[in-house]
């Protein structure tokens, strides 16, 4: 990648229920370029540079865990996208980033489309866990990090399921 540098971004709870962060990219310039073309305009060709980046970093960090868990998409969404690039960006880490235990079981605005206040608000309710994780360490996967309000719904519903830790793994995050 040679119109940007990689710059390992390490946070310790950025946002409430999340424990770590990890990415290697600012969501700025071309990294928040890649990010927007694979998700708005499916330039799925990105998904294998950008999945083995993912997996540079899960190397790098070694997060110990017992599952991964991409964030999911609802199913209306992931109809009209055609894929959800949280799940693709997994195709390079142990499991393909299988773990289906997280569910969107509502159909919320963009994020993209909303302040970081609506942001919260919108995802509040939108996920559940469909079975136990009581004291499992969980590394949710997901393209971008801004706001923190969708990893921190998903922590928070992975954590009410019993998960003893949620690391959150993405190519691209906003400057805390």
């Amino acid at each position: 990648m040679q119109s940007f540098v990689r710059e390992s971004l390490f946070f310790l709870q950025p946002v409430p229920f999340v424990d770590e962060l990890r990415a290697w990219y600012p969501y700025e310039g071309a990294a928040a370029e890649l990010v927007k073309a694979l998700k708005y305009r499916r330039e799925t060709a990105l998904v294998n540079m950008m999945s083995a980046e993912i997996r540079q970093l899960y190397d790098a960090w070694d997060p110990d865990e017992d599952i991964i868990v991409p964030v999911p998409i609802h199913r209306s969404r992931l109809s009209e996208r055609g894929f959800n690039q949280a799940l693709s960006l997994c195709q390079e880490l142990p499991t393909g980033g299988t773990g289906k235990q997280l569910v969107r079981i509502r159909k919320t605005r963009p994020q993209v489309e909303l302040t970081p206040e609506q942001r919260a608000k919108n995802l509040v309710g939108a996920f559940r866990c469909e079975e136990s994780l009581a004291g499992k360490r969980v590394l949710l996967v997901d393209d971008v990090f801004t706001t923190g309000a969708t990893a921190n719904e998903c922590a928070k519903a992975m954590k009410e399921a019993g998960a003893a830790w949620v690391g959150v793994l993405v190519f691209a995050a906003r400057r805390r």
